[in-house]
């Protein structure tokens, strides 16, 4: 405190240790545990509180769903289905990101115990002319590139891909990781990932993919050549009640794709759809809007929300 006369008094001293620790379950029956709850981990890559607000994000609208009777309770068991093995991925890369930590001190020579005259020698052979000096100067380099994996894992933050009874695929295969899939974050729309983000423009303001998206309902973003996607999405809300949302997207569409970055990132043709959970998820998509798509999207809701209705 840079006081001295202010009197202290240590009522308890504890320790604290690492923990490696993820639940093999999130859930069982009516109780759902989130956040450190169910993953602990060392504060490495500082993913507690982002995987926390995930695990939230993820079982929120579900219950909210179930509580309202617009899904049945099947929804409820794609929780620990999609974000077990997120935790999972966390821990294991906290844990190994406290691991790359160690090779730094080892590079510049400090040990335990060593005096600060050693610890400044040890600075000075790292900094200095001579072979020594370029192969602990080498040895730092590879060991401060490991860090990129603490400070820039992009892929495990944002690249999940849920593979749940929420997601109904649209029988393509998995894209291959074109780069490092802890380091970079590779946006698809392949059901199961999180939507990517694009910027949209609509009466002079901008507005992002996500933007458009969640609020506690399902989107379905088309383009042009879509409008008999919105023809199908009422006759589900007048059906079952459930109301989603239908953005267009395109030139001349609702919302503008002024530097085409949706188009790159759509992955389905302009009449296409990309169906979006709550949650920002996608949960299915459709290449293009054909008899046989169109006849799919109720089936595909009935999937995700465990319900049956009458034709």
């Amino acid at each position: 405190m840079g006081d001295d006369s202010v009197e202290i008094g240590i009522k308890a001293v504890s320790q604290w240790q690492i923990n490696h620790i993820v639940a093999q379950r999130y859930s069982k029956g009516r109780v759902f545990c989130a956040g450190d709850a169910v993953h602990r981990h060392p504060p490495a890559n500082g993913l507690g509180s982002n995987t926390s607000v995930q695990d939230g994000f993820n079982l929120a609208w579900k219950l909210k769903w179930v509580l309202e009777g617009k899904a049945t309770p099947e929804l409820l068991e794609s929780y620990s289905v999609e974000r077990q093995p997120v935790g999972r991925q966390v821990v294991e890369r906290a844990m190994q990101s406290v691991a790359n930590m160690a090779p730094i001190p080892e590079a510049l020579g400090f040990k335990p115990g060593q005096t600060e005259a050693q610890g400044w020698d040890n600075l000075h052979r790292t900094f200095g002319a001579g072979e020594e000096g370029r192969q602990r100067r080498q040895k730092l380099a590879t060991a401060i590139e490991l860090q990129n994996y603490q400070f820039n894992a992009h892929g495990v933050e944002l690249g999940q891909r849920y593979c749940s009874s929420a997601v109904v695929p649209d029988g393509t295969a998995a894209p291959e990781y074109t780069r490092d899939p802890e380091l970079y974050y590779q946006p698809t729309t392949w059901p199961g990932c999180r939507l990517p983000h694009a910027w949209l423009n609509r009466d002079r303001t901008r507005f992002s993919t996500h933007d458009i998206v969640g609020q506690g309902e399902f989107t379905l973003l088309t383009g042009i050549g879509g409008k008999a996607w919105k023809d199908a999405v009422q006759t589900i809300e007048e059906r079952t009640g459930i109301r989603m949302n239908v953005r267009f997207i395109g030139p001349g569409q609702d919302y503008i794709d002024c530097f085409g970055d949706w188009e790159r990132l759509r992955e389905v043709d302009d009449d296409g759809c990309v169906l979006v959970r709550p949650d920002h998820f996608v949960a299915w998509r459709a290449r293009a809007c054909t008899e046989s798509s169109l006849k799919m999207l109720p089936d595909v809701v009935e999937r995700i929300l465990g319900r049956r209705w009458s034709s």
